[in-house]
C-alpha cells in the first residue's frame, strides 16, 4: 500500500483480476526477460519479465500515447508485516486494473501502455522497510524506460513483443503519463528525469529512442511515500501541464498529502499550469479495478462523508472509473488540441472564470497554480504582519507543517493558513497594494476554507471583497455561501465535523469590480459585515489571468 509516513491498517481482501476479454482494444503482452540495476543494497541487479497491457486505437496513423502506471498494493510481491516473494504466484496484475481507462483512451484515439510495475514495489532483492522507497524509485524508472524503448522499436517495425503491429503507429513526440498512488510518484519522477538541457540533436535522439520528454501528467492520489518534512524534493513537479487528484475518503493518503505536489508547484518557477482537484467522496482503491474495496468509511472519523449508506458524496467504483476516464480524455485534449477557453473550463483550468462546483457530474474542490507570468500574489498567510486588521478580527497563523489546527481527523499541514475569526459583523482585513496595476489580469483568486465547525448562513452573503484605487474609487463584491470553496459537510452527531480541511479556489472575475481603476489599485479588503460571526482559513490572494 502507498504510505505517507503514518501508520495505517491495510484493508482486507485479495486483489481482483479484471478480464481483458471484456475490453476489445486491450490485450496483454510479454516482452521477455531483463534485469534492473540497483544501488544501496547487496543485490546489484534484480531480474524480471517485462509484462503489461496495451491498447491500440483503430486506424493506421501515428497516435499520441499514454503510459498508465499502477501503484503499490498488497500481494505476494509486497506483504507488509509478512514475507514477500519475487517472482511470485499468483501475481496480482494491477496493470489490468486500468483496462477500463486504456479502453476509453484507445476509443478516443490514444495508444496506451500499462506496464506491470510490481517488481518496482517488491520487497525482495534487497528491499526492506527502510529502503524500499529508494529502490522503488530506481526500479520504476528503469521499467518505464525499458517499455518505452521497446515501444520505439515497435514503431520502427521491429517485433518488440507487444503482439500487435505498431509500425508507424507511435507519435513519440506526444507522450503523457497517468499514475496512481506510487505509480503517480513514479510518473512525476520519470518526467522530471526526462527533462534536461539537451541539445536539439541529443533531444531528437532521445525522442527516437522512446526516452524523450513527457508532455502532460494526470496524477491520481500520487505519492513516493516520503514525509514531506524529511524529503520535500520528493514532491517536486516537472514543468508540464499537470492535474493532481485526491480523494476525501482515501484510506492510504488519508492526510491528503498528495496535494503537497500542488503546493510545491506554487513555489517553483512554472510556465505551465497545475490543477489540484479534490473529489470529496473518492477513495483510494476504486480508481484501480484490480484492487479490493476498502472499509475506510467504517472508521468513526469519516462516517458522514465516506459511508455510502449515509453520504450523498461517497462515490462508487463505477463513478470513480468514469470520472477518471472522462477527465483524462478532456485534459489531454487541452494539451494537444486548440480547444481554447471552453476546453480549459471543461477541466477546471479556466483562470478567467469562477472555480467550478462540479466537473463531469461530480462535486469538486479545485486550486489552480497558474504559470508565474500569469499570477501576481498580493497576500500569503505568512505575510499576515503586513496587513491591518480591525480590533475584533482575531487572526492566528498556522505555519506550514505545523500541527496547530484542532481536528477530528488528519489534514494537510501545508500550506500555511491564517485563521480569521470574528464575533461581530463589522470586521475587516486590509492589504495595502501601493497603486498596483492589475489591469492585465482577469480574476482575483482567494484560496480559503471555512472552518468545519462554523455553521455558515445559507442563502446569503458570507463576507465581501473590496478593491480601492488611488482616486478614491471602490468596488465591492459580496461572496455568497453557495460558492464551492465555502461548501461544508454535515457533522457527525457523535464525532463532530469530519470533512477534510483544504483551501480551494474562490475566483472573482475582475469585471465584477465595476467603478474601480484596475491600473491603480491601492488596497484590497476582506470585509466581514454579513455573517454575525464566523471563522475562515485563508492561504493566499492572487490576481490571475
Amino acid at each position: 500500500m502507498a504510505r505517507t509516513g503514518q501508520s495505517f491498517s491495510p484493508p482486507p481482501g485479495a486483489a481482483l483480476t479484471p478480464e481483458l476479454a471484456n475490453f476489445s482494444l486491450v490485450q496483454p503482452y510479454n516482452l521477455g526477460e531483463t534485469t534492473l540495476a540497483q544501488t544501496g543494497t547487496s543485490f546489484d541487479t534484480m531480474p524480471l519479465t517485462l509484462t503489461g497491457a496495451i491498447a491500440l486505437p483503430p486506424g493506421h496513423a501515428p497516435a499520441p500515447w499514454v503510459i498508465v502506471l499502477h501503484g503499490r498494493h498488497a500481494g505476494c510481491h509486497f506483504q507488509p508485516g509478512a514475507t514477500s516473494q519475487w517472482p511470485c504466484a499468483p501475481e496480482p496484475r494491477f496493470d489490468r486494473g486500468f483496462a477500463y481507462l486504456a479502453q476509453a483512451l484507445a476509443e478516443a484515439g490514444y495508444g496506451v501502455l500499462a506496464p506491470n510495475l510490481n517488481a518496482a514495489f517488491s520487497e525482495t532483492y534487497g528491499a526492506n522497510a527502510d529502503n524500499r522507497n529508494q529502490l522503488a524509485d530506481q526500479r520504476s524508472g528503469q521499467i518505464i524506460d525499458a517499455h518505452l524503448a521497446r515501444l520505439a522499436l515497435a514503431h520502427r517495425g521491429d517485433d518488440a513483443g507487444f503482439g500487435v503491429s505498431l509500425a508507424g503507429r507511435v507519435d513519440l513526440t506526444r507522450l503523457a503519463m497517468v499514475g496512481h498512488s506510487m505509480g503517480g510518484g513514479a510518473a512525476a519522477l520519470s518526467t522530471l528525469q526526462r527533462l534536461g538541457g539537451d541539445s536539439a540533436a541529443d533531444l531528437q535522439g532521445k525522442i527516437v529512442a522512446g526516452l524523450g520528454p513527457i508532455a502532460a501528467l494526470v496524477l491520481v492520489s500520487p505519492t513516493r511515500s516520503y514525509p514531506i518534512a524529511q524529503r520535500p524534493e520528493a514532491y517536486a513537479l516537472p514543468d508540464v501541464p499537470t492535474v493532481v487528484m485526491a480523494g476525501g475518503c482515501d484510506r492510504d493518503i488519508f492526510d491528503l498529502s498528495s496535494l503537497y505536489y500542488v503546493e510545491t508547484a506554487r513555489q517553483q518557477p512554472r510556465t505551465t499550469p497545475v490543477l489540484g482537484l479534490l473529489l470529496p467522496g473518492a477513495n483510494h482503491n476504486y480508481f484501480n479495478a484490480a484492487v479490493a474495496a476498502d472499509d475506510y468509511y467504517r472508521k468513526p472519523d469519516n462516517g458522514p462523508l465516506c459511508n455510502p449508506q449515509r453520504s450523498r458524496d461517497r462515490l462508487s467504483r463505477v463513478a470513480q472509473e468514469t470520472f477518471l476516464s472522462q477527465y483524462t480524455q478532456a485534459f489531454l485534449r487541452t494539451v494537444w488540441s486548440a480547444g481554447g477557453d471552453a476546453a480549459l473550463a471543461e477541466v477546471g483550468m479556466a483562470a478567467h472564470q469562477a472555480a467550478p462546483r462540479e466537473l463531469f457530474g461530480q462535486s469538486v474542490f479545485t486550486t489552480l497554480v497558474s504559470p508565474n507570468a500569469e499570477r501576481y500574489t498580493v497576500f500569503q498567510a505568512e505575510d499576515a504582519p503586513a496587513t491591518s486588521l480591525t480590533a475584533g478580527l482575531k487572526a492566528t497563523l498556522c505555519k506550514s507543517l505545523t500541527d496547530c489546527q484542532p481536528s477530528s481527523r488528519p489534514y494537510p499541514h501545508f500550506p500555511a493558513l491564517l485563521t480569521l475569526g470574528w464575533e461581530t459583523a463589522t470586521e475587516l482585513l486590509r492589504v495595502p497594494l501601493e497603486s498596483v496595476n492589475v489591469s492585465r489580469f482577469t480574476s482575483l483568486e482567494l484560496r480559503l476554507a471555512p472552518d468545519p465547525a462554523w455553521p455558515i448562513p445559507q442563502g446569503q452573503p458570507v463576507f465581501a471583497v473590496v478593491l480601492r484605487d488611488n482616486q478614491g474609487g471602490a468596488a465591492r463584491v459580496e461572496i455568497l455561501s453557495s460558492l464551492p470553496a465555502l461548501r461544508q459537510f454535515e457533522p457527525d452527531p457523535t464525532h463532530g465535523t469530519t470533512a477534510p480541511l483544504y483551501p480551494s479556489a474562490l475566483r472573482i472575475p475582475l469585471g465584477q469590480f465595476a467603478g474601480v481603476d484596475l491600473a491603480a489599485v491601492s488596497s484590497l479588503e476582506l470585509v466581514f459585515d454579513q455573517a454575525p460571526q464566523g471563522k475562515l482559513h485563508l492561504a493566499s490572494v492572487e490576481f490571475v489571468k
